[in-house]
């Protein structure tokens, strides 16, 4: 490949089924799943989770076995895994020896994009103090909630509601100055960054080099996200079109490009890992896909999303995820595939004991689609814990 990254003659075509059913292989939603919630976590490089408990989910259907979510709260409390403000201005779950490198690599962009809100923060000289009472607050092990470091900015004239409390603690994420803590209840906390981060930087060893972070990145994200464009990957990890480029070049031989042909995919510029996920043929996949809101089948894509949308469904919304009409305390946010394609949506009604889902379909359901929906609906409400109770 040249270092020029551009659409290249004789590169493999590629129809939008192809895609959509490497990326489902490629995503670990199709096979027996990933050992464990760990190992998503690290195939998928970063897991968009600013919507706590679903994602959860998300990373729990595709781990082998699909651990409930109590495991999965039990391995944030433990540290196993972390959840900060990595790669754009939302939360990610990511694995320890990942996180710093991540930051490191990611948080000046963030940073860049969170400028025009950091002088509601009071200046230098107060957000050098908010840092330092908040490092202090939560070293040795003193894990706090949002509630009480917001008690003690207040209590020393310091921003502690809307939105200059938020980017405070954002800004502190991103400074690796504080990290998630261990749950307590269904409140999150923060804890002092560097005792929850292992020291150095991961996959890249003592030392941080930006170009080697980069082309770890891109592969990390083509291996499990099968294949993208470059807007895609400069959408998702926050970089800029032209370091996706760039990365691209660095990783040479190790890339190759695919251009969608023959249907929607036509005149996309796609590129994979060569010995990543092979291209799959779609072979009439009628599965059925309960799937979070956020979740990294849809928000990796900027460029590419709506490859997702179900050809059969005239009512699909032109751009993936999109709330749909439904009450202001529980939108149907959540998305109901069937072969990887957008559906309908759906909504969970969620009591100590059992679960009830309400739809929005873009088109009838056939019965085998139906059985597979009910079978996805038990195996949601065994990862809650709770009995399904049918709408």
């Amino acid at each position: 490949m040249s270092g020029v990254v551009g659409e290249e003659a004789g590169a493999t075509p590629a129809d939008a089924p192809t895609v959509v059913a490497t990326r489902l292989g490629a995503h670990g939603l199709r096979g027996a799943g990933l050992p464990s919630l760990r190992d998503v976590v690290g195939h998928l490089g970063a897991v968009q989770s600013q919507e706590f408990h679903p994602s959860l989910w998300g990373i729990a259907q595709r781990a082998a076995g699909t651990p409930s979510a109590a495991s999965a709260r039990e391995a944030f409390s433990a540290g196993d895994l972390l959840r900060t403000h990595v790669l754009r201005p939302t939360w990610h779950t990511v694995l320890p020896d990942d996180v710093r490198w991540l930051l490191q690599l990611t948080a000046p962009r963030v940073h860049r994009l969170n400028r025009p809100y950091y002088p509601d923060l009071g200046g230098p000289a107060q957000d050098a103090a908010a840092t330092d009472l908040l490092a202090e607050s939560v070293a040795g092990g003193r894990h706090r909630t949002r509630v009480e470091l917001a008690e003690l900015l207040a209590s020393h004239g310091l921003p502690s509601t809307g939105i200059p409390f938020t980017y405070i603690l954002m800004r502190a994420e991103l400074d690796r100055v504080v990290i998630s803590g261990a749950l307590r209840g269904r409140q999150q906390t923060y804890a002092a960054f560097d005792e929850r981060v292992p020291v150095g930087y991961g996959p890249l060893g003592a030392t941080f080099d930006e170009d080697e972070a980069l082309t770890e990145l891109l592969r990390r994200y083509l291996r499990s996200r099968g294949l993208a464009t470059v807007k895609d990957f400069a959408g998702w990890s926050g970089l800029t079109m032209t370091r996706t480029r760039e990365g691209l070049a660095a990783l040479g031989g190790e890339v190759e490009q695919v251009v969608g042909a023959g249907d929607e995919a036509t005149g996309l510029v796609m590129w994979r890992l060569v010995d990543g996920p092979p291209l799959t043929a779609a072979a009439g996949d009628g599965h059925v896909d309960l799937l979070q809101g956020y979740d990294e089948y849809f928000v990796s894509y900027k460029d590419s999303r709506d490859l997702a949308r179900d050809p059969l469904s005239a009512e699909a919304p032109a751009v993936l995820p999109l709330r749909l009409p439904g009450t202001e305390e529980s939108p149907f946010l959540h998305v109901i595939a069937v072969g990887g394609r957008v559906v309908g949506r759906w909504r969970h009604v969620l009591t100590a004991r059992t679960l009830r889902l309400d739809t929005q379909l873009f088109r009838p359901l056939v019965r085998a689609e139906q059985r597979g929906f009910e079978a996805q609906a038990e195996r949601l409400a065994a990862h809650w814990g709770v009995e399904h109770v049918p709408s």
